[in-house]
């Protein structure tokens, strides 16, 4: 009896362990985003930019943790969103608004960008809490709306790219302006995005694929910005393409069945 006792000790010691595991990567990811609005702030916008990649890359590290370790809880989901919302709501709002105070910009446009800032950070609470109240956001092949981590990486990238390059100032802020508004815009609409979470369609590839993944690193290690804005841009609009190319097909449908 003592020995079930204390192996019954152990078990509850080990379960308490793992739920720890994927909550430390969430605490890692609050971390990276905390980090990129001090670095935002300092006008260090490249730190900036990078911190909220490491926090895109732990938010998705600690759900897969969690189900692998049957360690999913609600405590959990609350405690991951919350982050989120720091690391993909606030940080690129304050990285946008940091960067177009630190630029010769008028009076009203530095209002202008406050009252998108705000209008980011609002969407994004309304994406996590559609989510969390399980109002079918997700489903098994595809997001509903844009997740929040593909859009605070596409604000990050874009005035990074912007800042590296020296593009007009007027140009840049319209750009960044517009890719904040469309990235609010489309995380709480009912457009879908591959989650790329089935994996059964990459069991079996042509060889000659397999080259694509180093060479996408290649590029990435060569010009970081320009790589990942490139891909940032094209996972915002392969929803709406998609979108649009099931209705085409729904309107041609009825025209190829034959009469009877």
């Amino acid at each position: 009896m003592n020995i079930e006792k204390i192996k019954n000790k152990d078990r509850k010691k080990i379960k308490k362990g793992i739920f720890l595991l994927p909550n430390l990567f969430t605490t890692g990811n609050l971390f990276a985003g905390c980090f990129s609005i001090f670095c935002a702030i300092d006008g260090n916008y490249q730190a900036s930019a990078i911190a909220i990649f490491v926090a895109v890359f732990l938010d998705g590290l600690d759900g897969k943790v969690a189900r692998a370790t049957n360690a999913v809880s609600d405590f959990g989901k609350d405690y991951d969103s919350l982050c989120d919302l720091v690391s993909f709501g606030i940080a690129p709002a304050i990285f946008y608004y940091s960067w177009t105070s630190n630029n010769p910009y008028d009076l009203v446009t530095v209002r202008m960008t406050w009252l998108v800032s705000f209008f980011y950070i609002a969407t994004t609470a309304l994406r996590l809490a559609r989510f969390n109240n399980h109002l079918q956001l997700k489903e098994e092949n595809h997001f509903l709306g844009l997740p929040s981590p593909a859009a605070a990486t596409l604000c990050a990238v874009i005035i990074w790219q912007c800042d590296l390059n020296f593009i007009d100032p007027i140009l840049s802020h319209i750009f960044i302006s517009m890719a904040m508004l469309s990235s609010s815009l489309l995380m709480v609409s009912n457009i879908q995005y591959n989650s790329f979470k089935d994996t059964r369609s990459l069991n079996r590839i042509p060889f000659s694929n397999t080259l694509l993944v180093p060479l996408i690193l290649i590029l990435i290690f060569l010009h970081p910005s320009l790589v990942l804005t490139i891909m940032s841009v094209t996972y915002l609009f392969s929803g709406p393409i998609s979108l649009i190319r099931g209705l085409i097909i729904k309107k041609d449908k009825p025209l190829m069945q034959d009469p009877e």
